[in-house]
This record gives C-alpha cells, structure tokens and sequence, in this order.
C-alpha cells in the first residue's frame, strides 16, 4: 500500500496545499451554482408574476432597445450566456466531470461566451438570406436563385422550419451555429490528440487556434454552414475505423451540405475498405434521395445549373481568394476576360495537390498506426488544402477548413526558419482582418501554399521535441486530473 502511495506521489505530488486547493475549488463551484440557481429561479419567478398580473405590456416596460440592437437577438444572448454558465458550473459541480473534462468545458464556455458577445453585436447577416430564400424557392418550386451553390439537401432540411417565416429559419441557423462552435473545439481537439498530440496540449492547441479567428469570425457574422460541414468531417476522421458506417454517413452529409469534400473520401477508396465505400455510396444516393422522392430532379438541375454559372453570379472580388479569381482579376486589371485561361494554371495546381498527397501517405508524415486510418490521417492535412482551393470560389471564411494543416504541421517545425515562415503563413490566414486591395489581398492563397510547402519540407523528419515536452509540461501543470480516455 505504502509502495504504491509513493509510486503516485512520484509521478504527481499531492501535498497538503494542493488537496486544499482542490477542496477550496470544489466548495467555491458549489457555492457559485446556488447562486445561479437563485438568481434563475428569482428572475423567472418575477418574470412570470408580472406577466400574469400586467401581460406583455408589463414586460414590454421594463425592456429597451439600446441603439444598433434588436431586443429580440441582444435577450437571447444574455439567455445563452446565463445557461451556458450555469450548465458549466453544474458540470463543474461533479467531481469525475471535472476531474476528466475540467479544462475542456471550461475553454469550450469562454469560446462561447467570446463569439455570442460578437454576435449580440451585429444587427445584419448576409449568407444566411440566400439559405432561407433557397428553401422557400424549393418550397415554391422554383430553380434556386444563382447565389445558391449548395446541393439541394440543405434547403430540403429547412422545410419543417418555414412557418416560422424567413426571420425564424435565420435565428435556428444563428443558434445551430452557436452549438457547432463547441462542437467544433471538441472535435478538434480529439482528432489532434489522433495525430499524436497530448490531450491538455491538444485543448490548449484547439482553444488558441479558435480564440483570435477571422474565418470563425466571418462564419458566424455571415451565418455560414462551415463549422457544421467540418464538424461532419472530423466526426467521419474520428468514427473510423471503428464506426465505419456512421463515418461514411457523417462525410456524405458533409458532401451533400457543401459538394467540396468529396475529394475527402479518396483516401478512404485507397484504402479499400469495402465497408466504408459501399455505406458512403449508399448514404449519398440515400440522402439525394431525401430530395428526389419530394422535389423531384428539379432542384439537382437548378444546382447543375448555378455551379456552371458561378462566375457570372458572382463576378470579381479581390477578397476572394481561389486561384480563378487570382487569373481572372489578373486579366480585369489589366482589361482582359481571363477566364478561359484558369484551366490552365489549376489543373497543375490539382494535380501537385494530388501528388503531395500520395508523397505524405508514403511517407507516414503526420500519423503511423494501423494501415488504414494512417493512410487516411495522412492524406488529410494536403487533401483539406486541395478541397479548399479546387472550389472556383474561396471566401475567407472559408479557411476553418485549414485547420488540421495549420495545426499538425506545427509538430514538424524544429527550425526558428520554418518557425517564422508558419508564423506567416498563419497571420495571412486567420489573423489579418478581410480587405480587397489587389494583389494585396490574396494573402489567403499563399497561406496555404506556405503551409502546404512546409508539409512537403518537413515530411521525412520525425516530430519536433517541443511537442513531447509541451505535453508533459502541461500534464504536469494539471496533473491532478485523470486522462478520462
């Protein structure tokens, strides 16, 4: 017994200051959640009296719209952030919750709490209109209007949600992102612990990478669908092997919310694991047919259709930073239609893409383990650059896509060269604010083939000695915590 108490102390030290200090934290959380507790309760129990005594206009009273607000949106901030605090504390409140995920709720809230005080801010989203307007068009059957680039499936999920009206669809899409974002550092942070980080490192690495980001930014102020398709994503990275038919249904879900990640599922093909393929198949007939069985074809060729008028819908935009829009601004400042031309310098682009991908999957650059899931771990990093900078169309907010490449990279970085050039390349990508100010402004483009080249660089060297001592140092830092693996 005794030899065993002194095999523990050696790999933690647990002292008398230390369990005080654990004591103290779990008499303060308790003492916070009967605070919350009564203060819920005393607002809804005064909420309510006065309702009953004085109905709506009674509340309308005691509520101001300040400027640039709508009351509507800024009350549902506060109700986010009050649950989202309690819920926390009343996680927090258990000891094995908070032992085993402490450091992950409480990141996961502070995230939260930063980008809802962001949104309680903004009184106007942009992209969220044309998934309403889309639904409706499906609704009314009508082609989908030329803004509409997205594969039928996303505008069929709307349907149950129009009697809402258009501002009721906008606020579930507005709450189904808030939702994505924890979901998104969760998920994160374990397909990084897949890739060889620590598990605190792992946390520490998703929450910084999220704290300070503009294409989260921009993803949230314009109500996009990103973090819910690279959530799908990680989820199908995570579910295989082991799950392989729910896999195969999280990546068909993600191709069918936004096509691009298509191209994700070939390393599953090279693998082949006959399994994965056929459900992935199946799940991607299975879905269209959601749409086919209710719409019909229609809505399948109104896609077809915006996909090949995508330049004309949009024309050129210097924020935009896919290599067509680098040849064609190229050719409209200069005065010339260029658009023909960018066939000719993607299809290289694509195919190095592909041959970088195939050198990592050789090389075991990222992952070793079983043949599978090493083959498809590697692949990824390049495969996500391609998935982005293949589409004729690259937003900024676009980038949360890079985030596997940014992140595993950095595990090779042994060098204070390779060092400033990542440095770099990740303020070009998450950092700088958006602009249009050509060329200037396709900063996003050559983060990414900074990135990618660094992949490339680092491939046959073996993992940088930070990483190793990172992880110990933070699990000695918090070392009173169980792994809950």
């Amino acid at each position: 017994m005794n030899g065993t108490r002194g095999a523990v102390d050696r790999h933690c030290p647990r002292d008398a200051a230390m369990i005080e200090t654990k004591q103290a934290v779990a008499r303060g959380i308790s003492c916070a959640l009967r605070i919350w507790l009564a203060v819920t309760g005393l607002a809804a129990a005064s909420s309510l009296l006065l309702y009953v005594s004085c109905g709506v206009k009674g509340l309308a009273l005691l509520i101001q719209v300040g400027p640039l607000s709508i009351a509507e949106q800024t009350l549902s901030c506060v109700a986010i952030t009050w649950l989202a605090w309690g819920i926390a504390l009343l996680l927090l409140n258990n000891p094995a919750i908070r032992d085993q995920q402490g450091v992950a709720i409480i990141c996961s809230v502070l995230l939260l709490l930063l980008y809802v005080n962001f949104l309680r801010e903004r009184i106007h989203y942009a992209d969220v209109d044309d998934y309403v307007r889309a639904a409706f068009n499906l609704h009314d059957g009508q082609p989908f209007h030329s803004r509409y680039l997205y594969p039928p499936l996303l505008a069929t999920l709307c349907q149950p949600f129009l009697p809402l009206g258009a501002h009721g669809v906008s606020a579930v899409f507005w709450l189904a992102n808030l939702v994505s974002l924890v979901a998104f550092f969760w998920l994160l942070s374990a397909l990084l612990g897949c890739y060889g980080f620590g598990r605190r490192l792992a946390l520490a690495l998703a929450f910084l990478f999220m704290v300070v980001n503009v294409p989260i930014l921009r993803t949230l102020g314009y109500v996009q669908i990103n973090l819910h398709v690279v959530n799908l994503i990680l989820l199908a990275l995570l579910l295989f092997p082991k799950h392989r038919i729910v896999s195969a249904l999280a990546l068909a879900l993600a191709v069918h919310l936004k096509a691009s990640p298509l191209v994700l599922a070939l390393p599953f093909f090279l693998t082949r694991d006959r399994t994965w393929g056929v459900s992935f198949l199946a799940w991607l007939i299975g879905l269209a047919g959601v749409t086919f069985c209710f719409y019909g074809g229609a809505p399948f060729m109104a896609f077809s259709d915006n996909i090949r008028n995508v330049y004309g819908a949009n024309g050129i935009c210097f924020r935009e930073n896919s290599v067509d829009s680098l040849i064609r601004s190229a050719g409209y400042v200069v005065g010339m239609e260029a658009s023909a031309m960018v066939l000719f310098f993607k299809v290289p682009v694509i195919l190095g893409l592909l041959c970088g991908v195939g050198y990592t999957m050789r090389k075991a650059t990222f992952s070793f383990g079983s043949e599978g899931r090493s083959a498809i771990l590697n692949s990824i990093p390049i495969l996500c650059v391609l998935m982005v900078f293949a589409s004729p169309l690259v937003w900024e907010h676009h980038l949360v896509f890079l985030a596997v490449p940014f992140l595993v990279v950095i595990k090779k970085l042994n060098t204070p060269a390779a060092w400033m050039w990542y440095s770099f390349a990740y303020l070009l990508a998450f950092l700088v604010p958006t602009f249009d100010f050509y060329p200037w402004s396709f900063g996003h483009l050559v983060s990414a083939v900074i990135v990618t080249l660094l992949m490339l660089r680092f491939c046959r060297e073996s993992d940088a000695a930070w990483v190793a001592t990172a992880g110990s140092r933070m699990d000695a830092l918090f070392c009173g915590e169980t792994e809950g693996r």
